[in-house]
This record gives structure tokens, C-alpha cells and sequence, in this order.
């Protein structure tokens, strides 16, 4: 069964037994009062009746002269009396012997011992019948004197009342069903929304937003439901992004192998098989064996760098930023110097926390980049200085430069901008990846600006890895 067949159903049925108790209790309450008033209506007719026998007897006796009207003689007077009466009128003798009726009459036996035992008038209903008793001395004995009143009409009024209130209680149960079943859809309906919204969802369409109205308990879960769907997208847009990149990334680890393990099968099977091959061509062949085999060994270092980087635990303290750099200038000096182009590596004095070999490793693997990216003659600089407690990076060269939709993918494992001009100086494309990396485990973020035969420049902010959580 459904939730607003449920609502519905168990909601009716609350309703229903909520209008028809109250018309039950009601309709009791107004049958009791009714009853109150005929009981009290009967009580005053039985006494006026016991009253006005009394008087006449009275009378009677009177204007016979006698001191005790016999039994004969008062018989005669019940009938002449009580012959005639609508209502039924029966008197019994101390030994509750039936002495006159005007009619036949069921008279209750237990109302009799009631009136014997309290001494007083007592009254009770059987079937459409209202009997009163009550004692009284005439003529020097005990009677019991009964009235039979017929109270039909009440008990009709009842019956025709509860009917009414059933034939009332369906059209209201019909009426109350239809309005009930509208107002139940209506509030139930953004809760059907909210489930088609979420099949879709399930069922693998993650774009798919749930029309958010009002802010009511289901607006706040088709929103969360929306915020759900969102995270999800994203969670999945980013899974698949981590998959298409490690796809990416393991088919150009295994180009990048496959070039290099090529040239050294290839060369070595030529120094294998043939017997008459010349010094010259021997020692060319092994040239160009240890040319790949060094290509191979740095590119496995560099893969060994960026994996670990992450990975391992940083030793990190305080280093003088100005020191630091001149020692490392000195280092990349030789380098650029052998490439015959003039560099300038120089900070501001300040401290700042940092891994230093990683350090070390950002800055050779920029110089590197901007070593290869110019020709010979060039300038390359490398500035540091502090600004507002962050310390700033600058690598300038003018070498051929990035083109403009080339600078957001250049951070990416294996991507080279151009590829003869990378591995004809034995490059990968994991220099700047690994850049990346390091800065982002200094609280930094880095940045490019290129233009095509101008140069590139990028930029490096960094808070340093003390304050690290």
C-alpha cells in the first residue's frame, strides 16, 4: 500500500470515528435528558394520579357516611375511576395479588420488591413501557399502586435520530473521503516529485534537479535531495576525471618507455648479430644505448620523485630563503653556464619552513624547464622576496613559450607543449607536475604567463609547510 493510501485510509477512519462517537455520545446525551423529562413528566402524572384517588375516596366516603369504604364499593370506584384512562392503572393488595387493571399489564416483579424494600416511588423502563410504583395505605391497607405509561414516542424519536445520524455520517464519510483524498494528493504531491526526481537519480542521470517549492519539511528534502544529487556528480565527474587521467597517465608512461627500451633492443640486437660491425658503428650503437638507458633511469626518477612526494614524511624547518638561494644558484650556475646562458638566482633575507631537497627540487626542475624552452645566449632569473608573510617565486626566461591554451594543461604528468624539442633534450613532461606538487605541500599555489616567442614567467606564492595540520 502506498504512503497517501495509507494517509488517506488511516486519516478516514479517524474522522469517521471521531464524527460518529461524538454524534453517538451526543445523540446518548440527548436521549438521556429526553428520558429525564418523560420520567419526570410520568412521576408527576402517578402522584397527581395517587393524589386525586385519594382525594375522591374521600369524598366518596363522605357523602356515603361511612368511616371505611369496603372493597366491593372501592372497586366499583377503581373502575368508574380509571376505566376509561389511556394509560394502564393496576392495584395490588398487601400480598401483591393483583386486586384491579384497567388493562392487561406486564408488570415487573422486580419493580414491586424495589418499591417493598425503599418504601418509596420507584420507577422502570421495559421494552416501549415506563411503569411507576409507589405504596399507599387506603382503608386501613397497603396497596401498590402502578402506572404503565407508554413512551414510544421517545424510544421513535431515538431510532429515527440514530438512522439519521448514520444516513448523515455516510454522506459525511463520502463528502470527507473526496476532500480528504484532493487535500492528501496535493500535500503528498512534491513527495511524488521528490521520488521521480530521485529514480532518475538512481538510475544513473546525476544532472537531474528536483523543482524546490515553498519551505516545508519536503522543500528542505527536495533541496537536500538536490545538494545529494550535486555532491554526487561531482564525486563522480572527479572519479572520472582520476580514471581518464590515470588512463592518460599509464598510456604515456608506457610511450614514454616504449620509444627508449625500442632503441635499446634495436641497437643492442645489431651489436649481437652482426660480426663484421666497425669500431666506429660500436661505439655509436652504445652511445646511443646509454643515451636511452639514461632517458629511462631519469624518467623512473622522476616518476620515483612525484610519487613519493605525497607520500613521504617531510622534514621540514626554518631556512634562511637568501642562503638558500645562493646555494642553489650555484648549483644550476654550472648548468646554465654549460647551455651558455646567464641566470640570477636570488631572495630576500627571511625564514621561512620548507623541506629543503624539495625545495631544491622546485626550483632546479623550473630552471630546467626554462633552460630547455631557450635558445643559447638567453637570460634566465629566478627572484624570491616576501610579501605580507608569503613568500613569492619568480622564474623569468625568454625562451619560445606556452601558448595561451596550452598553460592549463602544462602541470599534467606526461604533457609536453613540444615534444621533439622535450625529448630531444631528454625531457618527459613530469618536471612541472611534480612542481606542482611540491608547492601545493608548501601552502602554495603557482601560476603561469606565457607568450609565444616572449617568454614565460611563473609565479609561486607559498606560506611554507610550518603551520601545516
Amino acid at each position: 500500500m502506498k504512503l497517501w493510501q495509507k494517509i488517506f485510509l488511516y486519516t478516514l477512519i479517524l474522522v469517521m470515528l471521531a464524527v460518529s462517537i461524538t454524534s453517538i455520545l451526543l445523540l446518548k446525551n440527548s436521549f438521556s435528558l429526553a428520558m429525564d423529562q418523560k420520567k419526570q413528566s410520568v412521576y408527576s402524572e402517578h402522584e397527581f394520579l395517587v393524589t386525586s384517588f385519594k382525594s375522591m375516596m374521600l369524598t366518596e366516603r363522605l357523602r356515603e357516611n361511612a368511616i371505611v369504604l369496603d372493597e366491593k364499593t372501592m372497586l366499583g370506584f377503581m373502575t368508574e375511576t380509571f376505566g376509561e384512562s389511556s394509560n394502564g392503572v393496576a392495584f395490588l393488595d398487601g400480598e401483591k395479588a393483583v386486586v384491579y387493571a384497567n388493562k392487561s399489564m406486564k408488570i415487573p416483579q422486580e419493580l414491586v420488591e424495589a418499591v417493598e424494600e425503599e418504601k418509596s416511588t420507584c420507577m422502570q423502563v421495559q421494552e416501549y413501557q415506563l411503569y411507576t410504583a409507589s405504596t399507599e395505605n387506603l382503608e386501613g391497607k397497603i396497596y401498590y399502586i402502578i402506572t404503565e405509561n407508554d413512551i414510544r414516542d421517545v424510544v421513535k424519536i431515538h431510532e429515527n435520530m440514530l438512522y439519521e445520524i448514520q444516513i448523515i455520517s455516510m454522506s459525511c464519510a463520502i463528502v470527507i473521503a473526496f476532500i480528504l483524498l484532493i487535500v492528501v494528493k496535493m500535500l503528498l504531491y512534491p513527495l511524488k516529485r521528490v521520488n521521480e526526481g530521485t529514480g532518475e537519480i538512481a538510475l544513473g542521470n546525476y544532472r537531474k534537479r528536483i523543482l524546490v517549492k515553498g519551505h516545508d519539511e519536503l522543500s528542505e528534502l527536495a533541496s537536500n535531495m538536490n545538494i545529494m544529487a550535486e555532491s554526487v556528480e561531482t564525486n563522480v565527474r572527479a572519479l572520472e576525471n582520476v580514471a581518464e587521467d590515470r588512463k592518460h597517465f599509464i598510456d604515456n608512461l608506457a610511450h614514454e618507455m616504449k620509444t627508449p627500451l625500442t632503441s635499446i633492443l634495436g641497437f643492442s640486437d645489431l651489436l649481437q648479430i652482426k660480426k663484421d660491425i666497425t669500431e666506429d658503428n660500436r661505439i655509436e650503437y652504445a652511445g646511443i644505448i646509454k643515451e636511452e638507458a639514461s632517458r629511462m633511469r631519469a624518467l623512473s626518477g622522476k616518476l620515483m620523485e612525484l610519487i613519493t612526494v605525497g607520500e613521504a614524511k617531510l622534514e621540514w624547518q626554518q631556512e634562511d630563503m637568501e642562503s638558500l638561494f645562493r646555494e642553489i644558484g650555484i648549483s644550476l650556475k654550472v648548468i646554465a653556464d654549460s647551455h651558455n646562458m646567464h641566470l640570477s638566482c636570488e631572495a630576500e633575507k627571511g625564514m621561512l619552513c620548507v623541506d629543503r631537497e624539495l625545495f631544491k627540487s622546485l626550483l632546479y626542475n623550473l630552471v630546467d624547464n626554462a633552460i630547455k624552452a631557450s635558445q643559447e645566449g638567453g637570460n634566465i632569473s629566478v627572484i624570491g622576496r616576501f610579501e605580507e608573510g608569503v613568500f613569492c617565486i619568480e622564474v623569468k626566461d625568454e625562451g619560445v613559450g606556452i601558448p595561451e591554451e596550452e598553460i592549463a594543461k602544462i602541470t599534467q604528468a606526461f604533457y609536453m607543449v613540444d615534444k621533439a624539442r622535450s625529448r630531444a633534450h631528454g625531457g618527459a613532461g613530469l618536471g612541472l607536475a611534480l612542481c606542482a606538487e611540491i608547492v601545493s605541500n608548501h601552502r602554495g599555489k603557482m601560476h603561469f604567463e606565457s607568450r609565444l616567442g616572449e617568454g614565460t614567467r611563473v609565479f609561486i606564492r607559498m606560506k611554507g609547510g610550518k603551520e601545516r595540520a
